[in-house]
């Protein structure tokens, strides 16, 4: 549903803007790069963006990489967020957390600590959840492959800690060893 109404939405907001940029307009516009993403695609990450930019307002500058998946069965994408900086990092790795819509803004189901990519998703299900795998390494403790099991409230928050477990065989990823990471940087104080 949500994703029909962007299509829409999009479509009409393409209706009212000036004239597309020539292909010699295109060409002399600078590249951005992985590391300074463009804005958001659509309004589920600009969400996303305002919800880290809430709930972690002294982490920025940080980045992320973001992943969509359905994890409960419900229909609507949960958001899976890698977070990357030194607020979130440390030796053992880095926080990711995954997220379900909550009317108009996001609810915590997770916020994993020390974890690696790949994030990834497997088909079997705990407490009507898809059961989730990160890598873990460093910080003194074993490297693996740590499988996270739903408690029917979240998904345990330690991947180096019982309940989690070392497997031996991962999910499908959702977001790679190597991804693809989206800059963003608080509000800038206006005044002089």
């Amino acid at each position: 549903m949500r994703k029909s109404l962007l299509v829409v939405s999009l479509l009409a907001l393409a209706a009212c803007t000036e004239k597309a940029p020539s292909d010699s307009e295109e060409a002399a516009a600078p590249a951005t790069t992985a590391a300074t993403s463009p804005a958001p695609a659509d309004r589920e990450e600009e969400d996303i963006r305002q919800f880290l930019l809430q709930e972690y307002p002294d982490a920025t500058p940080m980045q992320y990489a973001l992943a969509w998946r359905d994890l409960n069965g419900d229909g609507a994408e949960e958001a899976i967020v890698h977070l990357v900086s030194s607020y979130f990092c440390g030796t053992g790795g880095c926080n990711t957390l995954v997220l379900t819509p909550a009317g108009p803004m996001w609810s915590k189901v997770a916020e994993i600590s020390v974890s690696r990519t790949p994030v990834t998703v497997l088909d079997s299900k705990t407490n009507g959840w898809n059961d989730l795998t990160v890598s873990i390494a460093g910080g003194g403790g074993p490297a693996g492959i740590a499988l996270l099991k739903h408690d029917g409230k979240s998904y345990p928050s330690n991947p180096t800690v019982p309940p989690a477990e070392i497997v031996a065989e991962a999910g499908t990823e959702v977001i790679t060893e190597d991804p693809v990471l989206v800059k963003l940087e608080g509000e800038k104080p206006s005044g002089g």
